[in-house]
């Protein structure tokens, strides 16, 4: 029987394989919120660890992981509303980046081929605008509020089903996008090493996170400036995997994948109407701009978004 609030420690890399793991920052849980729901979830609250990061390839991790069944499954079962569903829907938010994944991809595959799966389709915006655009697409989505919702408003395929449960002898698909998801999956290399199962020969993969080193670095100087800020980088193991442009790299190479790039991800530009609202977005494209020109763009400390492609061979 699992104790209370209890871990296990992880102690090597789970890009590279390494020992040389590092703390560099510490993570707080704060699960009030389950208290009702889930008691054993919310017992994790007021514990703390630290993340530590790989000196061979970069990539940060927690020093230990809770000891809970399903620490994930449980953190996910978040009862949303039927109208914040709407607006994740309804958002354009994140259609820069929805955009020119699509485009990325249709530059590296044939007219001819255009089968699609997104890993994490969320409320399904993406396979909406996927679509559209002509591609035949399904979606993977774990959450049965925002699977349901997608599958109702797109009518398209969204199965709520974990990705390495999809079978790979008919799945052969020509592209597989994995946006914004793999930073919350602990150990991610296996369920890129199934997406490549999951790819016709000559198929891609589009793999978008955040660029772990500098969103520690932004939260780090933010805290700097404003004394009453704590800096975070998901803490309660929401993002559980943090990415550098050299993990990233290993990562698709072990899971199979070959030709894979790394460059700066286009950033995610929020609504509204009022002045600072604009200049955040104005910043934001400047900043993604920026990295995009100058030599070696995707190791500036200005890339916050790593976008990745890779074939399988």
């Amino acid at each position: 029987m699992t104790s209370v609030a209890a871990f296990d420690p992880v102690t090597t890399c789970w890009i590279c394989g390494s020992s040389t793991l590092a703390p560099v920052h510490t993570l707080t849980f704060d699960l009030a919120v389950y208290a009702s729901q889930d008691p054993e979830l919310a017992a994790y609250t007021g514990q703390r660890l630290p993340l530590c990061r790989c000196g061979q390839c970069g990539f940060a991790q927690p020093g230990s992981m809770p000891s809970l069944p399903r620490y994930f499954d449980r953190l996910y079962d978040q009862r949303w509303s039927a109208e914040w569903i709407q607006s994740e829907f309804e958002s354009n938010d994140k259609d820069l980046i929805f955009r020119t994944i699509l485009a990325a991809l249709a530059r590296r595959l044939p007219t001819s081929r255009r089968r699609l799966l997104d890993v994490g389709a969320h409320a399904g915006r993406f396979v909406s605008l996927a679509s559209a655009a002509g591609w035949s697409a399904d979606g993977l989505e774990l959450n049965p509020q925002t699977a349901a919702y997608a599958a109702r408003r797109t009518g398209l395929s969204i199965r709520q089903v974990n990705v390495q449960d999809v079978d790979t002898a008919t799945a052969k698909y020509d592209g597989i996008t994995i946006t914004d998801v793999l930073e919350h999956i602990p150990d991610p290399v296996p369920v890129l090493s199934r997406a490549a199962a999951l790819l016709a020969p000559g198929g891609w993969i589009a793999v978008k996170v955040p660029c772990g080193p500098n969103q520690l670095l932004k939260e780090r100087l933010r805290g700097r400036m404003f004394s009453s800020y704590r800096p975070t980088v998901a803490d309660n193991l929401v993002h559980v995997s943090h990415f550098s442009v050299d993990a990233l790299r290993r990562a698709l190479v072990r899971a199979g994948f070959d030709s894979v790039t790394v460059e700066p991800g286009a950033p995610e530009l929020h609504g509204g109407r009022g002045l600072m609202a604009i200049g955040a977005r104005a910043g934001r494209r400047g900043l993604h701009l920026a990295s995009q020109l100058a030599p070696g763009g995707v190791h500036l400390p200005i890339t916050f978004n790593l976008q990745a492609y890779a074939r399988r061979p």
